[in-house]
């Protein structure tokens, strides 16, 4: 190359006209990943001439008409100035939907398309998910063993599933709450009357969500209206998942007996494969769910404690469980039907899409409410069994529209 401006000059004062030689463009050839090695520091890439400078062969003239870059056409129309582009070894982790690990040029590299961030991943990872062999798990849950919920809602109380900026989802709950699910006759409880209640939440950003949701008139017809933040969460390295919600439900369409209600969702990934929760609830101006809702009722402080667990037994399967008592005695209503005597107990399992935006939930549950306040009251207000022979079906729907 050390000849290279002197042979240009030269063949420019023969040629009677200028030409130049520049190195540097040689440089841009040999950067690209897919040129071939032999090639990188040969003026023939370019030039007819061996030493460079004077006329340009065809590659030459191309490279100069693709804005002297070298592009996935340029590489095409000259296989022998490049080597074949080869597609990169990517492995899917096995239990993930957001990750996959993708080797190029010899090294890995972790993605994850739920937090949006990659990573250098260890030299074993892609032989590890190859050929799997038992390995320690982490002591703590990281974005690679943190359990992700498919529903808004475990049975009835609330999950802390992350609600991103701009996603529209539906709540839908189904209840049959005075059917005997042992009664074949009455398909298994679900020839009784049905109380179905329906809700939207929407995520004005990734932190802040706002949801609309309606019982029917049978529980008061209660509208209920609510905010929730997402205040921690185990994604972002955070110990455990915290979303805080005020919700105000009123009966009767929402005209009168207003209740306001103030919860905590506290979520903690055992693996990726089980999620245990906790959930605080205070409603203030609380009443029984079966009141006449036309009437203007005295209303009580409520302080309802909820714990649960949802655990996978395949990728997309889940079985759930939960309990929900009201520990003050002004709040289990002892003198409406039975009273509330036991907690709301539920058990369910749930199936969820493959895109996981899309869940169902097949449910029991001796309770008959779904709102902040209601899902804490058992069917003893009705002169029910509110024990484990209290059971009744219901089903969850949970869908992700956008």
């Amino acid at each position: 190359m050390a000849l290279f401006g002197g042979a240009v000059l030269l063949a420019s004062l023969w040629a009677g006209r200028p030409v130049q030689a520049f190195p540097d463009y040689l440089k841009i050839y040999a950067a690209d990943p897919y040129s071939r090695a032999e090639l990188r520091a040969k003026c023939s890439v370019c030039h007819v001439n061996p030493q460079g400078g004077g006329e340009r062969n065809d590659f030459g003239k191309a490279f100069q008409a693709a804005g002297r870059t070298i592009t996935p056409a340029l590489r095409a129309q000259f296989p022998d100035r490049f080597t074949a582009a080869q597609a990169p070894n990517v492995k899917f982790l096995e239990g993930s939907d957001a990750e996959a690990v993708v080797e190029i040029d010899g090294k890995q590299y972790l993605i994850n398309t739920r937090t949006k961030t990659v990573k250098e991943a260890a030299p074993t990872t892609m032989a590890v998910e190859k050929a799997p062999a038992p390995r320690q798990a982490p002591a703590a849950a990281g974005p690679d063993n943190i359990y992700r919920p498919a529903d808004v809602r475990l049975v009835n109380l609330p999950t802390a599933i992350a609600i991103p900026k701009g996603s529209l989802w539906t709540d839908f709950t189904h209840r049959f709450p005075f059917g005997e699910p042992t009664n074949a006759k009455g398909l298994f409880g679900l020839d009784t009357q049905a109380y179905p209640s329906f809700g939207f939440i929407y995520g004005l950003t990734d932190r802040f969500h706002v949801g609309a949701y309606r019982s029917p008139g049978d529980i008061g017809r209660p509208i209920m209206v609510y905010a929730g933040a997402s205040l921690l969460s185990e994604e972002q390295g955070h110990p455990f998942t915290a979303m805080a919600r005020v919700g105000l439900e009123g009966r009767d369409n929402f005209q009168r007996n207003f209740t306001t209600s103030f919860e905590v969702t506290i979520a903690r990934s055992l693996t990726r494969h089980a999620q245990l929760y906790f959930v605080p609830t205070v409603s203030v101006g609380d009443r029984p769910y079966n009141v006449d809702p036309s009437s203007n009722e005295k209303g009580e402080t409520a302080v309802a404690l909820g714990v649960g667990g949802s655990f996978n037994i395949r990728p997309s399967v889940a079985l759930l469980a939960e309990a929900n008592y009201r520990v003050n005695e002004a709040g289990r209503y002892r003198d409406v039907g039975l009273g509330i005597r036991r907690p709301v107990i539920g058990f369910g399992i749930q199936k969820a899409s493959a895109s996981r935006r899309h869940s169902f939930s097949l449910t029991f549950s001796n309770g008959p409410g779904t709102t902040f306040a209601q899902r804490s009251q058992t069917r003893g207000l009705s002169f029910a069994d509110d024990g484990f022979q209290g059971l009744t079906i219901g089903f969850n729907l949970s869908r992700r529209l956008f």
